[in-house]
């Protein structure tokens, strides 16, 4: 990634508009800054110690593209450079047997912590991440609660009951949330079974949905030769147009307040298995961000073993 894409990312992680960058660093207008973000300008090594001075980072990190590590509450709630607040809603409602064992998949415990912990702590060492609300199957919020005493996580604000679907917890979910947050919020949607999004990837999603409002991570299918079976013969479809739709999204509270109205209004039946396919259903349109091959669904015996694999290295 460009020296100026890791100063832009990194501006964000800060909540920093471009005006505030740039009166940090002593420039006129924000129009310096939006001119290295693009790559049109290059920083010399000077400029380049101020702007990770002022970033709170590293020469190393803004050239490389890695963060240093953060503290939990890297912009307090008073900073004057805080905008929208980012939200998670995790969705631990699922009770699938795929994995052959007695418990949910979301809490097997793997190397120590369950899967549903190991989720939450990417968002609680996250610094752009505020608050977060576990959607819990019914019958194990005590257990959670213990979880999020004993492995730190400060920012779980609430437990929701789930729903009988996904979609259905996504809602009991939002209808808990969607008072309590501005419009300009952001709402991250995550799927306790996908515990391996990574910081950075989290990061980049979030710089997109502050863009465009909405973004949702996919995996290009490159990899694999697709047919399609349903007609009589089979068809081979072009790999290189294919995404599969991955978690987390993110989307601004105000559009989902949006969604969930007309979902309302035209009494939408609610079949989908994603918020992704509800906005492609109601006629919105999605913006992809591509993910990680790692950011695996834990759902059968064999996909807790790799997961098992990746968190030992």
């Amino acid at each position: 990634m460009p020296v100026g894409a890791n100063i832009k990312k990194r501006r964000f992680e800060l909540r920093m508009s471009q005006q505030e960058l740039a009166d940090a660093m002593g420039y006129k207008t924000r129009s310096t800054i939006a001119k290295i973000e693009s790559g049109e300008n290059d920083v010399s090594q000077r400029k380049l110690q101020r702007f990770a001075d002022v970033l709170d980072t590293t020469v190393e990190a803004l050239i490389a593209g890695y963060a240093p590590a953060p503290a939990v509450n890297a912009v307090p709630e008073t900073s004057p450079t805080r905008r929208n607040k980012n939200v998670v809603l995790i969705l631990a409602g699922g009770k699938s047997g795929r994995n052959r064992q007695n418990i949910p998949s979301q809490f097997i415990d793997v190397h120590g912590k369950p899967i549903l912990v190991h989720c939450m702590e990417v968002y609680q060492r996250h610094p752009a991440v505020d608050d977060i609300y576990v959607v819990c199957l019914k019958g194990w919020e005590g257990i959670v609660r213990a979880y999020a005493d004993q492995f730190g996580i400060t920012k779980l604000k609430g437990l929701i009951p789930a729903g009988s679907t996904g979609i259905a917890s996504l809602k009991n979910g939002f209808d808990h949330i969607r008072e309590r947050y501005a419009p300009r919020d952001v709402v991250i949607i995550q799927e306790s079974t996908r515990p391996m999004v990574r910081p950075e990837t989290i990061s980049t999603l979030l710089q997109a949905c502050a863009e465009k409002g909405s973004a949702t991570i996919c995996h290009a299918m490159k990899d694999y030769v697709q047919f399609n079976l349903s007609g009589k013969k089979a068809q081979y479809v072009n790999r290189d147009t294919l995404v599969a739709l991955q978690s987390p999204e993110a989307h601004r509270l105000s559009l989902l307040r949006e969604v969930f109205d007309k979902v309302a209004q035209t009494r939408h039946p609610l079949m989908e298995s994603c918020c992704a396919m509800l906005l492609y259903n109601l006629g919105y349109d999605i913006n992809f961000i591509e993910g990680s091959t790692n950011n695996i669904k834990l759902v059968r015996e064999e996909d807790l073993a790799a997961f098992a694999a990746l968190v030992r290295e």
